[in-house]
Order: structure tokens, then sequence, then C-alpha cells
């Protein structure tokens, strides 16, 4: 069994999706740490992801599994790749994103080892092309998680125990992550934060979210507003009426 298990839920993404995986792949073979696995579940129709596997298979360990169930429901793919992890603990990772430093895993490792945490965020920074990075951010909880106020970033930034998931909501997409932070905390505590810089999102207009769901409600904060979907965020709110107080916050 290996330490750490890599989940990376993988699709088309308008034929970009293989190119981004082999970025990806790049940044997972220059890793210090070598006691990992990656499982990937693909949703794509061709075999262009599977072929980019072949190609790092001598790499490192490679599980993949062709996800011919519920294609186009991003949360279900990543729920699936999560279930073929074997290791003690798990990174998410999503196609599009990289890691930014050789240390990136044996940092993580480290992380659990000595905070004994069930989970954590590493900060990120934000890429285009996957050379030039920007807007670095260090992960912040905020009160209004559940409305979708996001400063922990995306799910390529948090880890777990294995055995500590919490299955993402598969009626979700642009809340899916909020989501599962409210519920991971609920049920496992506050994670920690490593405030080193490991990983890298990437921004382009290739995804689910920015297809399917539409922005089309704002929410008004002091620290300034954010948009969310109307009908997730009622039916975010509605699913947590009873769990809206963390056990850690109860005198």
């Amino acid at each position: 069994m290996p330490e750490i298990s890599i989940a990376i839920p993988t699709y088309e993404m308008k034929g970009a999706g293989a190119s981004y995986l082999s970025d990806l792949f790049e940044t997972i073979k220059q890793q210090d740490f070598s006691d990992f696995e990656v499982c990937i579940s693909d949703h794509s129709k061709d075999d262009d992801v599977l072929d980019v596997c072949g190609q790092y298979a001598n790499y490192f360990t490679i599980q993949y599994y062709k996800n011919e169930e519920k294609r186009g429901n991003g949360p279900a793919n990543t729920n699936s790749a999560v279930e073929m992890c074997s290791g003690r603990i798990t990174k998410l990772m999503f196609q599009d994103d990289l890691f930014i430093r050789k240390e990136s895993l044996s940092i993580i490792k480290k992380t659990f080892d000595e905070t004994h945490c069930n989970w954590c965020f590493n900060s990120f920074v934000h890429t285009r092309d996957g050379v030039e990075y920007f807007r670095p951010m260090i992960p912040k909880w905020t009160k209004e998680m559940l409305e979708g106020r996001n400063l922990l970033g995306s799910p390529s930034c948090v880890s777990f125990l294995t055995e500590k998931f919490e299955k993402f909501d598969e009626k979700l997409v642009l809340l899916m992550d909020t989501d599962f932070y409210h519920r991971m905390r609920y049920n496992h505590g506050m994670p920690s934060i490593i405030e080193e810089y490991l990983t890298s999102n990437r921004e382009h207009d290739n995804r689910i979210s920015s297809s399917t769901v539409k922005y089309n409600a704002r929410v008004e904060h002091p620290d300034g507003p954010w948009l969310v979907n109307a009908e997730e965020l009622n039916y975010v709110v509605e699913k947590h009426l009873e769990t809206r107080q963390y056990p850690d916050e109860e005198i």
C-alpha cells in the first residue's frame, strides 16, 4: 500500500484535457517523494487520457479506470477517483492543475505526520500557461463557507486521510468544493494549513463548471461580494440547516 494516492478525475476538457494531464504528470515525475500511486477516473469518450497514462507508466504507478457512468458529473468522477485510492493519504488534483515544487508530496506527508490532522490545505498560486505564476494565496477559512465564499482554494489544494473522505455531492457543480469542505470540517475538525506554495491552479475556459452551471446571484459582504448560482446556494443552505455550527465551535 503506498503512503500517498494522487486522485485525478479526468475528461476531454474540450480537447485540452490530455495535454493538461501531461503537464501535471511532468510535475509528478519530478517529485522527490516516491511512495505514491496515481489514480485516474476518466470520463473521456476517447482514449487520449489513456494514451498519456501509457507514456508515463514507467515513471510511477498509475491506476486507470474508464468511467462510463454519469459522464459530465464532476463530483461523481472525483468520488470515483478517490474510491480507487489505497494510500494512507489522498492528494486531490484536477488534471489542469500542477505541482510547483518537487518537495510538494514530501511536505504534505510531513504535515500529516507532525500535526496528526485529518485533512489539510496547501497554499497555491495561479497560472494560465503553466509557466508564469500570479496571485499567490494562503488558504483561509471563512464563516460564509456555505454561502460560497471560498478562500481555501480548489480541491487541488486539499489532502486528507483516505479513510476520512466525505463524498462530493453529485448534485453540485459550483459549490461542490465548499459543501465538501463544510462536511469535512463538521465531521473531522479544522484542517491544517500549509503556508508553503505547493500547487498551481490553471485558469482557462475549458472546465465543465465554465459551461454547465452559471453564476446568477450576488452575495454582498463588507469585504467584497461574490457570485454564486442561486439554485445551488438555496440547496446547500437548506441541506445544512441542522449542521451549520461545527462541533469544534461548541462551548
